[in-house]
Protein backbone atom coordinates (compact mmCIF):
# COMPACT_ATOMS: atom_id res chain seq x y z
CA UNK A 1 0.00 0.00 0.00
CA UNK A 2 1.47 3.35 -0.99
CA UNK A 3 1.35 6.56 1.04
CA UNK A 4 -1.54 8.08 -0.92
CA UNK A 5 -3.66 4.97 -0.44
CA UNK A 6 -2.88 4.90 3.28
CA UNK A 7 -3.74 8.61 3.60
CA UNK A 8 -7.24 8.15 2.18
CA UNK A 9 -7.86 4.80 3.89
CA UNK A 10 -7.89 2.65 0.74
CA UNK A 11 -7.68 -1.08 1.36
CA UNK A 12 -7.43 -3.06 -1.88
CA UNK A 13 -8.25 -6.35 -0.19
CA UNK A 14 -11.80 -5.14 0.50
CA UNK A 15 -12.79 -5.93 -3.07
CA UNK A 16 -12.96 -2.35 -4.27
CA UNK A 17 -11.63 -1.49 -7.68
CA UNK A 18 -11.81 1.56 -9.93
CA UNK A 19 -13.85 -0.47 -12.44
CA UNK A 20 -16.40 -1.46 -9.79
CA UNK A 21 -16.65 2.14 -8.57
CA UNK A 22 -17.16 3.42 -12.11
CA UNK A 23 -19.85 0.80 -12.78
CA UNK A 24 -21.66 1.93 -9.63
CA UNK A 25 -21.35 5.57 -10.70
CA UNK A 26 -22.83 4.77 -14.12
CA UNK A 27 -25.69 2.78 -12.55
CA UNK A 28 -26.38 5.65 -10.12
CA UNK A 29 -26.39 8.19 -12.95
CA UNK A 30 -28.69 6.13 -15.19
CA UNK A 31 -31.12 5.36 -12.37
CA UNK A 32 -31.18 9.03 -11.32
CA UNK A 33 -32.10 10.07 -14.86
CA UNK A 34 -34.79 7.38 -15.10
CA UNK A 35 -36.23 8.40 -11.73
CA UNK A 36 -36.26 12.04 -12.84
CA UNK A 37 -37.98 11.21 -16.12
CA UNK A 38 -40.67 9.13 -14.40
CA UNK A 39 -41.32 11.65 -11.64
CA UNK A 40 -41.13 14.64 -13.97
CA UNK A 41 -43.48 12.94 -16.42
CA UNK A 42 -45.88 12.09 -13.60
CA UNK A 43 -45.99 15.70 -12.39
CA UNK A 44 -46.25 17.10 -15.93
CA UNK A 45 -49.14 14.74 -16.71
CA UNK A 46 -50.81 15.61 -13.38
CA UNK A 47 -50.51 19.33 -14.20
CA UNK A 48 -52.26 18.79 -17.52
CA UNK A 49 -54.86 16.26 -16.33
CA UNK A 50 -55.88 18.19 -13.21
CA UNK A 51 -55.15 21.74 -14.39
CA UNK A 52 -52.72 22.33 -11.52
CA UNK A 53 -49.93 24.71 -12.59
CA UNK A 54 -47.92 24.06 -9.43
CA UNK A 55 -47.36 20.48 -10.60
CA UNK A 56 -45.90 21.83 -13.82
CA UNK A 57 -43.45 23.95 -11.82
CA UNK A 58 -42.51 20.89 -9.75
CA UNK A 59 -41.87 18.91 -12.93
CA UNK A 60 -39.26 21.49 -14.01
CA UNK A 61 -37.43 21.23 -10.69
CA UNK A 62 -37.55 17.47 -10.90
CA UNK A 63 -35.92 17.64 -14.34
CA UNK A 64 -33.04 19.70 -12.94
CA UNK A 65 -32.28 17.42 -9.96
CA UNK A 66 -30.96 14.41 -11.94
CA UNK A 67 -28.77 16.72 -14.01
CA UNK A 68 -27.24 18.04 -10.80
CA UNK A 69 -26.68 14.49 -9.48
CA UNK A 70 -25.13 13.33 -12.77
CA UNK A 71 -22.85 16.37 -12.76
CA UNK A 72 -21.77 15.66 -9.18
CA UNK A 73 -21.17 11.99 -10.01
CA UNK A 74 -19.00 13.10 -12.93
CA UNK A 75 -16.96 15.39 -10.66
CA UNK A 76 -16.54 12.48 -8.22
CA UNK A 77 -15.51 10.16 -11.09
CA UNK A 78 -12.84 12.61 -12.29
CA UNK A 79 -11.56 13.77 -8.90
CA UNK A 80 -12.33 10.99 -6.44
CA UNK A 81 -8.84 11.14 -4.97
CA UNK A 82 -8.97 14.80 -3.90
CA UNK A 83 -11.14 17.31 -2.05
CA UNK A 84 -13.34 18.18 -5.04
CA UNK A 85 -14.29 14.51 -5.39
CA UNK A 86 -15.03 14.19 -1.70
CA UNK A 87 -17.23 17.29 -1.65
CA UNK A 88 -19.05 16.10 -4.79
CA UNK A 89 -19.68 12.70 -3.23
CA UNK A 90 -21.06 14.19 -0.02
CA UNK A 91 -23.37 16.36 -2.13
CA UNK A 92 -24.44 13.21 -4.00
CA UNK A 93 -25.15 11.58 -0.64
CA UNK A 94 -27.39 14.42 0.54
CA UNK A 95 -29.14 15.02 -2.79
CA UNK A 96 -29.37 11.52 -4.30
CA UNK A 97 -29.66 9.44 -1.14
CA UNK A 98 -31.22 11.50 1.65
CA UNK A 99 -33.40 13.85 -0.42
CA UNK A 100 -34.29 11.27 -3.09
CA UNK A 101 -35.26 8.63 -0.52
CA UNK A 102 -37.35 11.13 1.44
CA UNK A 103 -39.00 12.50 -1.69
CA UNK A 104 -39.83 9.00 -2.95
CA UNK A 105 -41.17 7.84 0.41
CA UNK A 106 -43.50 10.84 0.61
CA UNK A 107 -44.37 11.48 -3.03
CA UNK A 108 -44.63 7.86 -4.11
CA UNK A 109 -45.20 5.61 -1.11
CA UNK A 110 -47.52 7.91 0.85
CA UNK A 111 -49.11 9.87 -2.00
CA UNK A 112 -49.72 6.95 -4.34
CA UNK A 113 -48.96 3.47 -3.01
CA UNK A 114 -50.70 3.90 0.36
CA UNK A 115 -53.51 5.98 -1.17
CA UNK A 116 -54.28 3.27 -3.74
CA UNK A 117 -54.08 0.48 -1.16
CA UNK A 118 -56.49 2.32 1.12
CA UNK A 119 -58.83 3.40 -1.69
CA UNK A 120 -59.08 0.03 -3.42
CA UNK A 121 -59.01 -1.76 -0.06
CA UNK A 122 -62.25 -0.05 0.92
CA UNK A 123 -61.06 2.46 3.53
CA UNK A 124 -63.75 4.88 4.75
CA UNK A 125 -64.18 8.00 2.62
CA UNK A 126 -63.68 10.21 5.71
CA UNK A 127 -60.24 8.67 6.34
CA UNK A 128 -59.21 9.15 2.71
CA UNK A 129 -60.36 12.78 2.75
CA UNK A 130 -58.47 13.39 5.99
CA UNK A 131 -55.22 11.79 4.73
CA UNK A 132 -55.50 13.17 1.20
CA UNK A 133 -57.29 16.55 1.30
CA UNK A 134 -58.38 18.22 -1.92
CA UNK A 135 -57.24 20.11 -3.93
CA UNK A 136 -53.65 18.95 -3.34
CA UNK A 137 -54.59 15.30 -3.68
CA UNK A 138 -56.99 13.49 -5.94
CA UNK A 139 -58.49 10.15 -5.04
CA UNK A 140 -57.79 7.61 -7.77
CA UNK A 141 -59.77 8.64 -10.83
CA UNK A 142 -57.05 8.59 -13.49
CA UNK A 143 -55.24 5.28 -13.97
CA UNK A 144 -52.26 6.77 -15.88
CA UNK A 145 -51.61 9.36 -13.16
CA UNK A 146 -51.73 6.68 -10.47
CA UNK A 147 -49.54 4.22 -12.41
CA UNK A 148 -46.93 6.92 -13.02
CA UNK A 149 -47.16 7.86 -9.34
CA UNK A 150 -46.45 4.29 -8.25
CA UNK A 151 -43.65 3.94 -10.82
CA UNK A 152 -41.83 6.69 -8.94
CA UNK A 153 -40.62 3.81 -6.75
CA UNK A 154 -37.67 3.78 -9.16
CA UNK A 155 -36.48 6.72 -7.05
CA UNK A 156 -35.62 4.25 -4.29
CA UNK A 157 -33.51 2.29 -6.79
CA UNK A 158 -31.70 5.51 -7.68
CA UNK A 159 -31.14 6.28 -3.99
CA UNK A 160 -29.85 2.73 -3.41
CA UNK A 161 -27.30 3.00 -6.24
CA UNK A 162 -26.17 6.42 -5.01
CA UNK A 163 -25.76 4.93 -1.53
CA UNK A 164 -23.64 2.13 -2.98
CA UNK A 165 -21.38 4.72 -4.63
CA UNK A 166 -21.09 6.52 -1.30
CA UNK A 167 -20.35 3.32 0.61
CA UNK A 168 -17.71 2.37 -1.97
CA UNK A 169 -15.70 5.55 -1.42
CA UNK A 170 -12.02 4.70 -0.99
CA UNK A 171 -11.47 6.77 2.14
CA UNK A 172 -14.30 5.19 4.15
CA UNK A 173 -13.51 3.56 7.45
CA UNK A 174 -14.84 0.02 7.34
CA UNK A 175 -15.14 -2.40 10.20
CA UNK A 176 -12.96 -5.19 8.87
CA UNK A 177 -10.93 -6.81 11.62
CA UNK A 178 -8.60 -8.47 9.09
CA UNK A 179 -7.34 -5.01 8.10
CA UNK A 180 -6.75 -3.60 11.57
CA UNK A 181 -3.16 -3.10 12.46
CA UNK A 182 -1.87 -3.66 15.95
CA UNK A 183 0.54 -1.08 17.22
Amino acid sequence: MNTAQRRIGYWPQQGRSPQRTKRLIVAAAISAVIAGLVSGGHHWYGAVAYDTPWRLQVSYWIAIAPLLVVGLLYVYWRFMDNLAGRVALWLVFFSAVVFQAGFTLFECVYSHVLKNILYFGGAPQSLLEWLYPAPTYHLPDNWLFEVLGVLQLVGLVAAWFALQVFRDRPWAQHDDSSNLSTS
